[in-house]
This record gives C-alpha cells, structure tokens and sequence, in this order.
C-alpha cells in the first residue's frame, strides 16, 4: 500500500510537524511512507524527513531565529524591491542540509518528494518532484533534473511572496524556455497537497496541517501596514487551507459510500458483475470506477500554535513547545485510534 505524509506551510509552525514526525519515528520505526510531499514550509521539512533525517529536522526547527531565517529591512527602503524582506540567511540553510551528496541519497532511495510552488508568470500551481509524477489537470508537474534545481524549488516554495522574493529555479538551466519565471510559496495554491498524493497513488494518507481548525480572535488593532499585510496573507492562506481539506475529504466520503453500496448489494445475492454494470454508463464515465476508499488521518493542533502572522517568527523556545504540542497530538491520536479498536500501521 503506497503512503504518503503531507505537510502543510505555516513558517515556524512546521515544529508541530516536526513533533509529528519526531513522535512517528520513535514509536512506529517501521511505518515508512512512499511520497513526501511539501507546501512551504513543509518542502523544508518533507526531504529531511524522506531521509530520515529526525536530529537534523528538531535542530532546525528549534535552534533557529528570525534573524537565521530572514533579513528585515524598513519598508520604506523596499517599495521598488520584489519582497519586503531578504531570504539570503534561509538560502544557506538549505545549502547547508541540502546537499549534492544528500540529494545523491535521495535519488538513490526511492522515496519520492514533491514540492509545491506557485508560478508568477503562469499563475500555476507547478509542483517539482524527485521522480516523475502522474499528469494532472489541475496543477502541472516537473521533474527536478539537478541538486541546485532541486535546493532552488525547496526555497521557492518557503518563500512567501511579498514578504520573500521569487526564486528563478531554471535559471541554470541551458536554454530552458522558463528560465526567468519567478516561483513563489505553493501555498498560494495549495495550502496542503492531498490531491497530489492521491494523484499519485497514494492509499493511505496522513496529513500534517499546521493552523487550527478553529482561529482565535485577535486582541490587538493593527495600526501599520505591514501588520495588516501581514494578517491578510494569514487570512489568506487559512482559507486556501480549509478549501483544499474539503474535495479530498468529500472524494473520499463518496467512495466509502459507493463502497458500502456495492457491499450490500453484493449482500443481497447481486453478482461484482451486476454491481458493476449498475455502477457505469455508456454517456457518463465514472470516475469511481475501480477506486477505493482511502485512508486519510489529518493531524494537527487543537489551538492556534502562534509565530507570528504566516509563522514569520522564528524564536527557538516557542518552537520547542510547538515540537512537543505536535508529540502531544499525535500520541493523543493513536491512542484514539486504539480507543475505536484501529491500530496505526
């Protein structure tokens, strides 16, 4: 059975996936996942943990600041720039983790990664892999051909726009036609990346999402525009983020439907035969056939984690306690599972 771990973005939330993962590896070391895939903050996390990488990941999710991450400068300085802030200390980062012999090993695994981008130029959701990926109508696919064009897809999809600057992954690419396109954070698209897991055959699913289900009211008046910016984008990526949970999850409630109808009529003495002509039409086709339900487990906090608007803060003792709050869940979870007689596999 193809699995697939999907993280969502959320800046310094990613600790909380972190927890998750960190939880996972210690108390479920043989439960390993085909396909890695990552929205932003999520594309930093997802190779470490394909590579299981798990010190590397707690190192660089509660040791960093802001500072580590980003450049501040005034924003009055920045009207004629592309992004209020610099990402040169976060670009090292990457270099740093992500190197040409790691990419070697991931390449020589077999595990697959996908990393979620937005297109400036096509307004497209282009997601980069490791590894080939099935077509979709929906957002367009390319195969990461180099360790540089991968490191480059990984800060491309951190970096929020506005805020961070669109990176140009082809660039050095030899006559590649899209070598000045500017990509930018996926989560413009798609907040978390449970459609491409399923596109590619996943079977079991568990996604990390790093907001709240439920948003608390703010206690301060914003009174600049960066904070207002910054809250907006905030409001933004939430709703993408609620958008994309819903399909998937309606997918799958309607092939858990079809299937319990096939199974009582299978129950009442009609043949797979029979069933199965009921179940198509020559004008219609049917894009259930031969699809079963999924398993999906959604992970993620029961109250907002902090960091800041777009998880944009970076401070290592609140990272910390985001990394144990995402233990905390996920222990809580399997123990729920267990309480309706499931086991995690």
């Amino acid at each position: 059975m193809s699995k697939a771990l999907v993280i969502s973005g959320g800046g310094s939330k990613g600790a909380f996936a972190v927890g998750v993962i960190k939880y996972l590896t210690a108390n479920f070391p043989t439960s390993k996942f085909d396909m890695y895939v990552g929205t932003s903050t999520g594309s930093l996390i997802a190779p470490l943990a394909a590579m299981n990488k798990i010190d590397e990941l707690e190192e660089l999710y509660t040791a960093q600041h802001t500072t580590d991450i980003v450049q501040k400068f005034n924003i009055g300085d920045r009207l004629s720039e592309n992004s209020i802030m610099g990402v040169d200390p976060l670009w090292e980062l990457v270099k740093k983790h992500y190197t040409d012999d790691f990419y070697t090993s991931l390449q020589q695994s077999g595990r697959q990664v996908f990393l979620a981008t937005t297109c400036l130029q096509t307004s497209e959701l282009v997601i980069y892999s490791n590894k080939d990926q099935e077509a979709s109508g929906n957002y367009a696919g390319r195969k990461i051909e180099s360790a540089l064009q991968f490191r480059k897809a990984v800060l491309a999809s951190a970096c929020q726009p506005v805020f961070m600057p669109p990176v140009k992954i082809n660039q050095d690419i030899p006559g590649a036609p899209d070598q000045f396109y500017q990509y930018v954070d996926g989560g413009v698209r798609e907040y978390a990346g449970i459609e491409m897991a399923i596109q590619n055959g996943a079977k079991e699913i568990v996604a990390i999402l790093l907001s709240a289900e439920e948003t608390e009211v703010e206690t301060k008046e914003f009174k600049d525009i960066y904070s207002i910016l910054e809250k907006t984008i905030s409001i933004f990526t939430e709703d993408v983020g609620k958008n994309d949970m819903i399909i998937p999850l309606q997918y799958n409630e309607a092939l858990k439907y079809i299937d319990s109808v096939k199974r009582k009529m299978r129950r009442a003495g009609v043949s797979k035969e029979e069933v199965d002509e009921y179940f198509t039409t020559s004008r219609t086709p049917n894009p259930f056939q031969d699809k079963i339900p999924l398993t999906i487990h959604v992970i993620r906090p029961d109250k907002p984690l902090g960091g800041g608007p777009g998880g944009l803060d970076f401070v290592p003792e609140d990272m910390t306690v985001m990394l144990n709050t995402g233990e905390t869940i996920m222990e809580q979870y399997i123990a729920k599972l267990e309480a309706e007689g499931s086991h995690w596999v």
